[in-house]
């Protein structure tokens, strides 16, 4: 009698924990593969050597690079200004991000910009990406 009495409550905790469990293993799945971009930089004093920006892909996912922007910045959130610095060439098309790769963008000699205290002016220096399939990505690249 008593193996009647506990063996539906014993099956539905059973089913209860397993659900829960396989729920946190897909959850951890979906975290695990989200959207990732990170940016960094390497700025030099040379306009012959130049400054470097690193694209970094930290997902596990291929992504489509449609367009980039190098903006300088001016101002808090909300009322942020932004001005052009650098960009892509309309027609120069996509650049595919394979999974956990860095995609450099080089900018010397013509295109070489000044990063020091003078030239910023308490601007910060952002870059926005467009990808395909996503709002575009708007990441600082640089502060003093």
């Amino acid at each position: 009698m008593s193996a009647t009495k506990f063996g539906p409550a014993f099956i539905a905790w059973w089913g209860a924990g397993l659900s829960t469990l396989l729920a946190s293993g897909k959850l951890w799945k979906l975290w695990r593969d989200r959207f990732r971009v990170e940016v960094s930089y390497n700025v030099t004093g040379n306009q012959s050597i130049g400054n470097e920006v690193f694209i970094r892909n930290l997902a596990n996912r291929p992504l489509i690079i449609t367009h980039w922007e190098l903006l300088y910045s001016s101002g808090r959130w909300p009322r942020m200004d932004f001005a052009p610095l650098e960009s892509a060439e309309f027609d120069s098309g996509d650049h595919r991000l394979e999974p956990y790769v860095t995609r450099t963008l080089r900018f010397k000699d013509a295109n070489y910009f000044s990063w020091g205290y003078k030239e910023l002016n308490g601007r910060r220096i952002f870059i926005r990406l467009h990808v395909a399939g996503r709002k575009p990505i708007l990441r600082l690249v640089y502060v003093q």
